[in-house]
């Protein structure tokens, strides 16, 4: 452990005075970030949550039968992919089954998830940050890449024995499939992007309010979900039947609808467990060295509040420092202060929210 500590302040140093690689090496783990995320949503979605039900079905006769009398093919999903599902079903009403037979429906479906970001990378560019934006783009691209190319239509690939063993039940469906959305956006969230879709706008609101993400992707995904629901039970073209069409009954869109609000909370507390990127926490500091305020101050972008106290065993005079800082940060402030003053009491607690300056690194 000394040696790993050693080797890693050693590289840090080497980067502070080399801004150029340091720039290279930031640049080369948001793209491995962004790459893995992508690839975990396109095979969440593909495996879980819309998957090739015929070529799954065709791994063993009978595979995966579902509730009696239900049709839960397809569960309906959250933010652009979600949107991309309502279009398909207006699609399918309006008779363009040419667009959604087995041959073109990943190649629509992924080219409409891109499309519909585009007007989200807009906002993102110019009212959150440049960089935030293009790997925003760049996820999203990847994920209908990854969407498109990644094989489904033979019972033999791996996407459908993955949905053959974990996906016979419903709700391990929305387990597994609410896991990987909620850790694809995640991720994004890890490096100040976002997978796309209704997170950029999620993101926006949530800097602007300082408030947690999950709740505001939430209330944009129950409006897309419920949209869907009802454009499944809509009576299609006559020349089809509603098997091949894909058209539910009632009950079956209620319980698409139920199990998808389960798979949005899922996601919710997967993001919001992961991304710590506005959680907040209250440092309460008991040092004797005044000066501790000071070395905090210039370590950190955050003002602090500091009282006169004294110890009630010692009686001796202290000072107790009140700062609020971001829950990543709190580590950071405990090292310094330990460093500083050996002796320190330090209590973190968690908040739920800050009102007033609280000032945080604008996003790039």
């Amino acid at each position: 452990m000394y040696y790993f500590k050693k080797f890693k302040k050693k590289v840090i140093d080497y980067l502070f005075d080399h801004p150029v690689q340091k720039d290279v090496l930031d640049n080369f783990y948001c793209l491995l970030v962004t790459a893995l995320s992508s690839f975990i949503f396109a095979f969440g979605f593909k495996a879980f949550i819309q998957p090739n039900y015929a070529a799954v079905a065709a791994i063993e006769e009978g595979a995966l039968e579902m509730v009696e009398g239900l049709n839960i093919k397809t569960l309906a999903s959250c933010g652009a992919s979600g949107i991309s599902q309502v279009i398909l079903s207006i699609i399918k009403i309006c008779g363009g089954t040419y667009l959604t037979d087995n041959l073109l429906l990943d190649v629509t479906y992924w080219c409409l998830y891109l499309a519909i970001n585009i007007p989200l990378f807009l906002l993102a560019f110019f009212k959150v940050g440049k960089r935030f934006a293009i790997y925003s783009l760049l996820n999203v691209g990847l994920a209908s890449l990854f969407g498109i190319i990644l094989p489904n239509s033979s019972p033999n690939d791996f996407i459908n024995q993955v949905t053959y063993a974990l996906g016979q039940d419903i709700v391990s469906r929305v387990l597994f499939g609410g896991l990987c959305t909620g850790i694809a956006s995640a991720l994004a969230y890890h490096i100040e992007s976002t997978a796309g879709g209704t997170d950029i706008i999620a993101y926006y609101i949530s800097e602007k309010k300082s408030v947690q993400i999950g709740k505001w992707s939430a209330f944009f995904n129950l409006i897309t979900v419920s949209t869907y629901s009802i454009l499944s039970t809509i009576p299609l073209d006559p020349a089809f039947t509603a098997a091949e069409m894909g058209e539910v009954a009632a009950p079956s869109a209620l319980v698409i609808f139920l199990f998808t609000l389960f798979y949005m909370v899922l996601v919710t507390v997967v993001v919001d467990t992961i991304n710590i990127q506005n959680k907040k926490v209250e440092l309460q500091i008991m040092t004797s060295n005044y000066n501790l305020s000071n070395v905090v101050l210039a370590n950190i972008p955050h003002g602090c509040t500091v009282l006169d106290a004294r110890g009630g065993y010692t009686g001796k005079p202290l000072y107790v420092i009140y700062m609020s800082v971001r829950k990543k940060e709190a580590k950071k402030v405990v090292r310094i202060c330990r460093k500083v003053d050996p002796n320190v009491f330090i209590n973190v607690m968690p908040m739920d929210q800050v009102y007033g300056r609280f000032y945080r690194k604008p996003i790039k």
